[in-house]
């Protein structure tokens, strides 16, 4: 694009200039799935799902906890930050300092080389026999940061391959992402969300540049799981909004807004909104009569979307903006249900296969 085509496009507020947001219709139609959904767990800081030796784990702080109930949680030194199971039983777990462990059923736990990776890494999943890939946030923040990513237009996020051999040097597959927030295989091809930009990017294993499989997200994607019948489902931690796409583009204001108030208060999205007064819409087409409207432009909402097997949207799973499933971070195909984490509230969720197919 001409140096000419961006100055009209600033006056005229088309391209990237543009202040709209995709609405939610079609396969994105809205509705009450994941409020529905059954309770399985409540636990603060309840973040990524996996399968370890063929039973549901979910990681909660530091620590990965068997859904199941038997056993004693997997205890780490720092926050685990992503985890995911690999195909023969293994478990990888990725920690904020930036290592990955492999655990074994037995209790041992092997480190992979991360040298050079850095330490945001926000999702895991396994390539073939001998790499697993990982989604790194962020060169600059830490993974529980990215709302300050988002708010600096960070563009350091990057993928890459990590041997499943200790002895395996890591190869980065792609960088100058804003905030890869996961990755998975889709086919034969590495999926990653490229999240500030709203969209999915497909990588070739064996290398080459990106190409675009699905944008325009009304949302910022995160991580992904198989859905078991060659598609997969994908997480979006966070709405878009109109407000939110005007305030990225005025740089004094967001300047001033990060240093002068705190980021609970922002705007920005986030995992969960409308718990205090001084949080930004409050009034208006947000609340009536002080009743929070579920078609109004929360800060925060919770969906799930399948993808099928050439990463189109067929379907999706909603908490609207009344709803309390908010900031869906991870889900999880585990025989008959599909399983999801909604970081905002907390709460680990279990949709039947009477109410979508799986």
């Amino acid at each position: 694009m001409s140096v000419m085509d961006r100055f009209f496009d600033k006056i005229l507020g088309r391209g990237d200039h543009a202040i709209t947001v995709p609405p939610l219709d079609g396969a994105f139609l809205p509705n009450m799935a994941l409020d529905h959904a059954d309770l399985v767990l409540e636990r603060d800081d309840i973040d990524d799902l996996a399968q370890f030796g063929g039973r549901p784990v979910v990681s909660v702080g530091s620590q990965v906890v068997w859904l199941d109930g038997g056993g004693e949680p997997l205890t780490f030194p720092t926050t685990v930050t992503a985890i995911t199971g690999l195909s023969d039983g293994r478990l990888a777990v990725a920690l904020a300092d930036g290592q990955v462990l492999i655990c074994g059923s037995s209790g041992e736990r092997t480190p992979l080389r991360t040298k050079g990776i850095g330490g945001c890494i926000t999702a895991l999943c396994q390539m073939n026999d001998k790499s697993l890939c990982a989604s790194i946030g962020s060169a600059r923040v830490e993974s529980e940061d990215w709302a300050l990513d988002l708010m600096q237009l960070g563009r350091t996020g990057a993928v890459w391959s990590l041997g499943l051999d200790s002895s395996a040097e890591p190869m980065r597959i792609g960088a100058g992402l804003g905030w890869a927030g996961g990755v998975a295989m889709l086919d034969d091809k590495i999926v990653v969300s490229d999240s500030w930009n709203a969209r999915l990017l497909s990588f070739a294993p064996d290398g080459g540049g990106p190409t675009t499989l699905l944008d325009q997200l009304p949302g910022y994607p995160g991580r992904m799981t198989s859905d078991g019948q060659g598609g997969l489902w994908l997480s979006v931690f966070a709405p878009r909004s109109q407000l939110v796409e005007f305030v990225l583009r005025e740089p004094a204001y967001r300047t001033r807004m990060i240093a002068e108030v705190h980021k609970e208060f922002w705007i920005a999205p986030c995992l969960r909104s409308g718990s205090s007064f001084l949080e930004p819409l409050q009034q208006g087409a947000v609340k009536q009569l002080g009743v929070l409207k579920p078609w109004s432009p929360s800060m925060s909402y919770g969906l799930l979307v399948r993808l099928n097997s050439a990463g189109r949207p067929v379907t999706s799973l909603h908490s609207r903006a009344d709803g309390a499933r908010h900031g869906v971070t991870a889900s999880l195909v585990d025989q008959d249900a599909l399983l999801f984490a909604a970081k905002g509230e907390g709460v680990l969720g279990r949709v039947n296969k009477e109410e979508i197919a799986i």
